[in-house]
């Protein structure tokens, strides 16, 4: 009979083992981890009730990542990205080189961000309006068309 599937019972491993053991799994149906588990044991077992070690948390951004989640808080609108074209940076990352090349110019990361801001939002505004004309153009067209 299976265990119970609490994490405070067993850990994964020893409940697929003990599947293993009372044969409600066959063995070609085992996970494929279940023989890299074995083959590599953990140092300590993952157990649900294991002490954590009091190590402190390194921090792990980079410059561009409080740049990039200062950039998002502050955008009400990012346009979306198609993932399937490589070419085309994100929104955030025509941002990103906007700030980098600015900053190369100032000191100070705040006029800095400002500026890189404003440089975005006059760009975008630009990009709305030409698709706009380009939609009223195209809807010109077809209408005198039909």
């Amino acid at each position: 009979m299976a265990q119970s599937r609490l994490e405070k019972i067993g850990t994964i491993y020893t409940r697929i083992a003990s599947l293993l053991k009372g044969k409600a799994i066959k063995e070609e149906d085992a996970p494929l981890w279940l023989v890299v588990y074995e083959a590599f044991p953990p140092k300590y077992e993952p157990r649900f009730d294991r002490r954590l070690p009091k190590k402190p948390v390194t921090p792990i951004f980079y410059e561009e990542d409080l740049i990039r989640s200062r950039f998002h808080k502050d955008q009400k609108f990012i346009p979306t990205t198609n993932l399937a074209n490589e070419n085309v940076k994100s929104a955030t990352q025509n941002f990103l080189s906007m700030y980098q090349t600015i900053k190369k110019e100032e000191l100070l990361e705040d006029k800095t961000y400002e500026r890189a801001m404003e440089q975005y939002v006059s760009e975008m505004e630009i990009k709305m309006e030409s698709r706009k004309e380009n939609e009223s153009s195209s809807d010109s067209a077809r209408s005198s068309s039909a």
